[in-house]
């Protein structure tokens, strides 16, 4: 299944792309997608700190973030839609 993953602000640099469709089995999790999407140190490193997700980084499933969820855990499923948000500040 080719799940969508929109990024948003400086991540749009990070992966070069505002969206990307990524090919996942069923059954896959949010971070079985974010881990497919890391290949590199740098990509890794902007969503993750060790083997957790950084604090700061808002991951939705259909706009719903997946600490309201099940987080990393998350199941997704054909016809799901990932956003990924990097801290944003403004005034």
């Amino acid at each position: 299944m080719k799940i969508p993953v929109h990024f948003y602000a400086k991540l749009r640099e990070t992966f070069q792309a505002r969206r990307i469709d990524v090919e996942m089995k069923p059954g896959a999790t949010v971070g079985d997608l974010l881990e497919s999407i890391c290949p590199t140190a740098k990509k890794r490193n902007e969503l993750f700190a060790g083997a957790d997700l950084k604090p700061y980084i808002i991951i939705l499933i259909n706009g719903r973030h997946i600490q309201h969820l099940e987080g990393l855990a998350s199941p997704i499923k054909h016809g799901d839609v990932i956003s990924v948000f990097p801290p944003i500040a403004g005034g």
